[in-house]
């Protein structure tokens, strides 16, 4: 699952995806899906103000990102890449139709899943879930550029690129999450259809040299 092979396309439905869940789930649930940083300032929060009720859901939230993951580790090799991206759409949907308190805890299930699952595109290591890592790679790589150390290279040029373009697609599917909760009764199932697109190992934006 973790293969180099893994492109940009694929990255950057996934990154739609996210996004897409994020703002469904800040907006429909009061959490994040898949940035647990943010579920982890909510915890805090909540801790300090003595709203214990809303600790245990933060604490839940992030509980399942985790298992998510586990669940990732565990049938990345009993599972081909289209298993676990039904359980993923399953999870989507499920939290689509489910009282908003258990909701939130199934997508970031989902969220942590999806994040583990694929990890390595176009030879770069990234997050498709959360972006702050991602985004410091990149400013690393602009650095080198402007002040020589460490030295450029083209293999830096390709991963900020892919960066980029995994941000630009995380964007979106924020904006799209925002429209589709304030048209829609069921705001989560929509992005569902986007899941078997990352199935494609297609050359989402080759240079001009040809270089995936």
């Amino acid at each position: 699952m973790s293969s180099s092979d893994n492109t940009v396309w694929q990255a950057c439905i996934l990154a739609i995806v996210a996004g897409y869940a994020d703002a469904i789930g800040f907006l429909t649930f009061g959490a994040f899906a898949g940035a647990m940083t943010g579920n982890t300032v909510l915890l805090g929060i909540a801790l300090a103000g003595a709203q214990y009720a809303d600790a245990v859901q933060s604490a839940i939230i992030i509980a399942s990102f985790l298992v998510g993951a586990a669940f990732s580790a565990v049938l990345g090799g009993k599972l081909p890449l289209a298993g676990i991206l039904v359980i993923e759409a399953t999870a989507i949907v499920g939290a689509a139709l489910i009282a908003p308190h258990f909701a939130a805890p199934v997508l970031a299930f989902a969220m942590g899943l999806q994040n583990a699952t694929m990890t390595r595109f176009s030879g770069t290591s990234l997050n498709t879930v959360f972006l702050t890592g991602n985004l410091q790679k990149m400013m690393q790589d602009f650095r080198g550029r402007f002040t020589g150390s460490p030295k450029p290279t083209r293999a830096g040029s390709t991963e900020s690129t892919t960066i980029a373009w995994v941000w630009i697609a995380y964007l979106g599917g924020v904006a799209a999450g925002a429209f589709a909760d304030r048209q829609l009764a069921y705001p989560l199932l929509p992005v569902v259809v986007l899941l078997p697109l990352a199935l494609i190992r297609r050359p989402a934006f080759p240079n001009k040299r040809g270089i995936r």
